[in-house]
């Protein structure tokens, strides 16, 4: 949602800068030979923005599903030799991992956010209460594991 927002942001005071020189230009009797190479390399700037921040997110989205992973597998271990002391800090971890780069899985892919929030709010819920339901919370970790692995195969 952040970075959709400063996208936009950045986009709207890209164009009207790019209008705002052309209107000078017409105005002063420019040929405007030396404005529109002016404006392609600007626009080219913009895209490269764009461009790095795409990146940047895809780089975000895959340490992040990283974490969560590594959190969600260290979660199984848990459940498995039933340490409701540990799992109970450790399930979460795994919200606050997702909470850093859920706006981008959000915006980019969405049938995959939708699948991770369904299975990461109960297994987060579970792993609260007591005594735990071992093997509801184990399914649900396993599913939010394969959720997380489906998430990373599609960012690559």
């Amino acid at each position: 949602m952040k970075s959709t927002r400063s996208l936009m942001i950045v986009s709207l005071v890209g164009t009207v800068f790019l209008f705002g020189c052309g209107a000078n230009n017409a105005a002063s009797g420019s040929n405007g030979n030396g404005s529109t190479a002016q404006t392609t390399q600007q626009a080219s700037q913009g895209t490269s923005s764009a461009s790095d921040k795409s990146n940047a997110s895809a780089t975000d989205i895959k340490s992040g599903v990283a974490k969560m992973l590594s959190v969600a597998t260290d979660l199984k271990k848990q459940i498995e030799a039933g340490d409701e002391a540990k799992v109970k800090s450790t399930g979460p971890q795994l919200e606050d991992a997702w909470h850093s780069f859920e706006d981008s899985v959000k915006a980019k892919y969405p049938d995959q956010y939708a699948g991770v929030e369904k299975f990461l709010d109960p297994t987060v819920a579970g792993s609260k209460i007591s005594p735990l339901d071992k093997q509801t919370l184990s399914k649900l970790d396993d599913q939010l594991i394969q959720t997380l692995n489906d998430l990373a195969q599609k960012v690559q």
